[in-house]
C-alpha cells in the first residue's frame, strides 16, 4: 500500500514539473528577460510586458525608452505616446541626420494613439484607441496592430483593421468629434512605411529626434540616448526638422516641415509615390519642379486644376486641394486620416502663398 502511494506521489510530482515546463514554453519573456521574437506577435499587448503597473498608464518597463518627434504626423487630432523597446545589451546606431536610426534585431517601436478629454487639462482623463508595433525581425520589419478595450485594461491584435469613435477638446477650446477613426489593416502599413520596396520606420530619424526632452527641456533627446548607452555614433551637432506648430517660424520653414512629416514618407525618392516625381522631404536637393512648383501630376486629375503648386496661389494648387478632401481618390494622405487638419491646411496655404 505504501509503495502504491509513493508511486502516485512521484507521478504527481513529475506531472507538475511537466506542466511548469509547458508554462515556461508559452511565457512570452525568454530567460534573458527579452521578448522572444520567435513567438511574436502575441495576441494580447500585455504579453509583451512593455509597461509596469496599470498598462493604460503607459509607464515604460525595463528596456523600454520614450521618445518624441519635432514634426509629428497628423492622425485625426490623436495624441501619441511613443516608445522604443531594445533587447538587453543592444543599442541604436546613427547613420545620417535624415536616415532612420539603425535598430538592432529585436527592436520594437511602439506608438499609442490617444484622445484626451481636454488637451488643455490632461488630468481630466484620456482614452487609448490603439497601439501600433513595428518589430524588427531577423530579416525585415513587421507591423502588428492592437485595439484597446473599453475598460482600457487590454489591447487585442487586430489584423484586418477596424474603426472607433472619439472626441477631444483642442487647445483652442473647440470640441472635435471623430466619428470614424480608422485603424488600418496591418497590410496597409506598407503603403507609408516603404523605402525601395522594403518596410522601414518613418519618424525616428535624428533630424526629427533632435529636440529637448519632454520632461527636461535642458536635455537634448539624442544626447539622452547617448548618456543611457543606447545610441552609438551620434555627432555633436546635427540637422533639425522644425516644429511646424511653432507660429514664430516663417511660412516656408513651417510648410516644408509639415510636408516632410505628413507627405514625404511617400513623396520621396524610393517612396511609394516615387514614380510621381513629387519629392517634398526636408532634405531634398534637386530640381525645383520636383518640389511641386508648376509640376503636372503624372497620375491624378483635379477639377480645373493643373499644377501641384502654383506659387502665390494656394487655391489653384492641387497640393492644397487634396489636403482639404476626405474621400478617395482625392484625399491625401490616402490613409491615416478621416477628417481635415485645419491648422495644417492653413500652414500649407501660407506656405504656397509665400513661395516666389
Amino acid at each position: 500500500m505504501r509503495k502504491k502511494i509513493y508511486v502516485l506521489v512521484l507521478l504527481s510530482l513529475m506531472l507538475l514539473g511537466s506542466s511548469c515546463n509547458i508554462e515556461n514554453e508559452d511565457d512570452p519573456i525568454n530567460e534573458y528577460g527579452n521578448i522572444d521574437l520567435n513567438k511574436v506577435p502575441y495576441n494580447k499587448l500585455s504579453d509583451y510586458s512593455f509597461f509596469t503597473g496599470d498598462m493604460n498608464e503607459l509607464n515604460p518597463g525595463q528596456g523600454v525608452y520614450s521618445y518624441d518627434l519635432t514634426a509629428p504626423l497628423f492622425s485625426d487630432y490623436a495624441a501619441k505616446e511613443r516608445f522604443i523597446y531594445l533587447p538587453e545589451g543592444t543599442n541604436m546606431e546613427y547613420q545620417g541626420d535624415f536616415n532612420v536610426l539603425n535598430f538592432p534585431i529585436g527592436t520594437i517601436i511602439i506608438k499609442n494613439f490617444i484622445y484626451y478629454k481636454d488637451v488643455r487639462d490632461k488630468s481630466l482623463g484620456r482614452t487609448i484607441i490603439e497601439t501600433r508595433l513595428l518589430v524588427r525581425k531577423e530579416t525585415k520589419w513587421k507591423p502588428f496592430l492592437y485595439k484597446w478595450n473599453d475598460e482600457q485594461t487590454e489591447a487585442t491584435r487586430l489584423i484586418v483593421g477596424g474603426t472607433a469613435t472619439a472626441s477631444t477638446i483642442l487647445e483652442n477650446g473647440n470640441l472635435k468629434e471623430i466619428t470614424r477613426y480608422v485603424i488600418p489593416r496591418e497590410l496597409d502599413c506598407r503603403t507609408c512605411h516603404n523605402l525601395n520596396e522594403e518596410m522601414i520606420p518613418i519618424g525616428p530619424k535624428p533630424a526629427n529626434l533632435n529636440r529637448p526632452m519632454e520632461d527636461d527641456l535642458s536635455l537634448n533627446q539624442m544626447d539622452n540616448f547617448v548618456e543611457q548607452g543606447i545610441l552609438n555614433g551620434s555627432p555633436v551637432s546635427m540637422s533639425q526638422i522644425p516644429d511646424y506648430s511653432d507660429s514664430t517660424l516663417g511660412p516656408i520653414i513651417r510648410g516644408r516641415a509639415y510636408l516632410d512629416a505628413n507627405c514625404a514618407f511617400c513623396h520621396r525618392q524610393g517612396g511609394t509615390a516615387n514614380a510621381n516625381g513629387l519629392y517634398i522631404n526636408w532634405d531634398f536637393e534637386g530640381e525645383k519642379i520636383h518640389t511641386g512648383i508648376f509640376k503636372i501630376p503624372t497620375n491624378y486629375n483635379a477639377p480645373q486644376l493643373q499644377y501641384d503648386i502654383v506659387p502665390g496661389n494656394p487655391d489653384e494648387s492641387i497640393l492644397l486641394y487634396r489636403m482639404t478632401q476626405t474621400e478617395a481618390p482625392d484625399v491625401m494622405p490616402q490613409i491615416g486620416r478621416s477628417i481635415n487638419h485645419n491648422e495644417g491646411i492653413e500652414i500649407i496655404r501660407e506656405y504656397i502663398y509665400n513661395i516666389e
